[in-house]
């Protein structure tokens, strides 16, 4: 357990979030692919963008979120922890599906269709079906479902609040970090091209467990939270697994080009085997980078911090609307998709601004706790 703030964990957790709008815009921009937007034109650089980022922004996050889950349980009771987990998560959940998924699905449908036909459609789908619901919303039900198994977890075995691996294995395992990792790598590759590829040949890919109880994604992040909960219970490891390794750094860099290369040719076990090695090495890379160059306080970085959240719930109705919009403007595809990203950032922190000026604001969409309010008993007044 550190005394002082690590600084960097909270950076790289804020840019994974971040990333989110990158992402989107690149997935509405892609030439020949369909989205939940259409914007009837695109580039083939934005396919290789979105896939790009989507090797590594999701098993970073998940894996910071396990450490950070196992630091603090180490620090506080597990059902304390849990509560807290969930009245952070829940209400941004409910009030981003009640307020900005219904806005969301309605801007998509008017990108395909006109007006009549949108409604329609709009009101088909929200009755029918449960991701139209979830939408980017599905990493919220998976972080509860790993921080619920982390806590019970704990619960059932109240040694390991303060539990570290032996020592011994703590260090072969950083002695050796770039072999072990990247055989855990391949470890992993294989149960998620095994694991999920069963899931959908079983025939779960339907409206509740895949939808709306997000089953797959479940299967895919756990592994990454665990592995965060046991990196922040290593050490030793924990200190070699935030520096620069050149092997990995190369591991990366070929795992990478692989799986953009042949991005549209992989039978899809044999993608998700690859995408697994370059997201994990990619992200040790990200995290080493952030440790050697971000890690203290950083004013514009603190406020990206705290925004970050926010930014993430609200950012995907103002892409769809700009994207929308920008149909009609005469721009390259290039540029629009750059102003698109510029805009929804500057829109998604306004938003955050507006929210942390009311305390009803930030408990809605920030999980942030109502204040209290003291007690003041009236005056009593005497009758004359």
């Amino acid at each position: 357990m550190t005394k002082q703030r690590d600084h960097f964990w909270d950076a790289v957790r804020a840019l994974l979030m971040l990333l989110g709008i990158p992402y989107h815009v690149a997935l509405a921009y892609r030439a020949g692919r369909e989205w939940i937007v259409s914007p009837g034109e695109g580039l083939p650089a934005f396919t290789y963008g979105a896939e790009f980022i989507h090797l590594f922004r999701m098993p970073g996050f998940f894996l910071i979120a396990g450490y950070f889950a196992a630091l603090l349980l180490g620090r506080r009771a597990p059902d304390q922890w849990l509560q807290g987990r969930f009245l952070k998560l829940a209400p941004p959940f409910v009030a981003s599906l009640l307020l900005l998924v219904p806005v969301l699905n309605m801007l998509c449908e008017l990108s395909n269709m006109p007006w009549t036909d949108a409604v329609a459609s709009w009101k088909h789908n929200s009755a029918t079906s449960g991701g139209y619901w979830v939408r980017h919303l599905w990493f919220i039900i998976v972080l509860l479902y790993c921080s619920t198994a982390a806590a019970l977890l704990v619960r059932w075995r109240p040694a390991l609040r303060d539990a570290l691996l032996p020592a011994r294995i703590d260090a072969w395992i950083a002695d050796h970090f770039a072999v072990t990792l990247m055989a855990g790598a391949v470890l992993l590759g294989l149960w998620e091209a095994v694991a999920v590829e069963l899931f959908y040949i079983g025939g779960f890919a339907t409206n509740l467990p895949q939808q709306i109880l997000r089953l797959d994604e479940l299967i895919t992040y756990a592994p990454y939270f665990a592995s965060g909960c046991l990196l922040a219970r290593s050490p030793r490891t924990l200190d070699r697994a935030v520096r620069f390794i050149p092997a990995i750094a190369l591991v990366a860099l070929a795992s990478t080009a692989v799986s953009l290369l042949y991005v549209d040719s992989f039978w899809a076990p044999v993608g998700r085997f690859f995408g697994t090695i370059s997201g994990i090495a990619l992200t040790q890379v990200l995290i080493a980078g952030a440790k050697a160059f971000l890690d203290r306080p950083i004013p514009l970085l603190q406020r990206l911090v705290e925004a970050s959240f926010v930014i993430y719930l609200v950012h995907m109705p103002i892409v769809v609307m700009l994207v929308l919009l920008g149909k009609s403007v005469a721009l390259p595809v290039g540029a629009k998709a750059a102003a698109v990203m510029l805009l929804t950032l500057a829109l998604s922190y306004g938003a955050w601004l507006l929210v942390e000026r009311s305390a009803w604001l930030r408990f809605l969409f920030n999980g942030d706790p109502m204040p209290r309010r003291s007690y003041q008993p009236r005056p009593r007044t005497v009758a004359a």
